[in-house]
């Protein structure tokens, strides 16, 4: 069965993580429009958090990232595999 392919604009926020309380960072925001295999927030996450990461250049704990926004777009097809 084809899954259905979806293009979404996230805005999210990123900062690095302190190593102290005392140490405040500072909150960058950004966007990223890219596509998802869902519809679901917490799925659309985790299917685009190495796109995240790679395109702010951080690893995974290095950074702490929270969505703010999602908006889906649209299906724009469906997978080619079969699932």
């Amino acid at each position: 069965m084809k899954k259905p392919i979806y293009r979404v604009i996230v805005d999210f926020q990123y900062r690095n993580n302190g190593r102290s309380n005392y140490i405040k960072t500072q909150i960058k925001n950004d966007t990223i429009d890219t596509f998802a295999l869902s519809k679901d927030k917490d799925e659309i996450y985790e299917h685009i958090k190495n796109k995240l990461l790679r395109k702010i250049g951080k690893k995974e704990g290095e950074v702490q990232i929270k969505i703010t926004n999602i908006e889906i777009e649209g299906q724009y097809g469906e997978t080619n595999r079969k699932i």
